[in-house]
Order: structure tokens, then sequence, then C-alpha cells
């Protein structure tokens, strides 16, 4: 999306957004999950969240986000999460 919309995200590349990403990448690497497995299934696992839209483009992209559906997330890895969000409430800040 980054190429289809030039200008678009300038706020996230100038911020700690990179950062923060960068971060829950190796969250997820750790426990054997694509990013978007991660934040699947993060989102199942909250009792608030009713529904989730999920982006696939591809039918790769779909089977991953589905087996989403069926992670367990250790608490470790929930507790990995909480402490970067403590970090990165808002990382489309600069400062």
């Amino acid at each position: 999306r980054l190429n289809l919309f030039p200008g678009f995200m300038d706020r996230y590349l100038q911020s700690r957004a990179r950062e923060a990403v960068d971060e829950y990448v190796a969250v997820a690497h750790n426990y054997g999950l694509s990013p978007a497995q991660l934040a699947l299934a993060w989102c199942y696992s909250r009792p608030h969240v009713a529904s989730t839209i999920i982006g696939a483009t591809s039918l790769d992209q779909l089977r991953e986000n589905i087996e989403a559906f069926h992670i367990d997330l250790p608490d470790a890895a929930v507790d990995d999460i909480n402490d970067i969000y403590k970090r990165f409430r808002d990382p489309s800040k600069t400062n």
C-alpha cells in the first residue's frame, strides 16, 4: 500500500511506528507466528472484541488469517504484547 498511495503513510515513516512494528514482528516470530496471526490471535483472545476485519488479498493470506482463529496465545506472548504497547501507546507520534 505504501507504493499505491504516495504520501499516505508519511506520518508513520517519520515516527516510532517502524520500531513498534519491528518489536511486534519479533514477538510473533518468537512464538512461531506471522505478524498477522499474532495480531488476529490477540484480537480473538479479547472478550470485548466482537469481530475482526481481515485484509487478505490472496488465498494464502486468507488461510493464514483463518488459522489465527485457532491459536491460543500463551500468557507470556500476551505479556510481551502488553510490554510493547506500554512503550508505544501511540507510535504514530514523532516524539
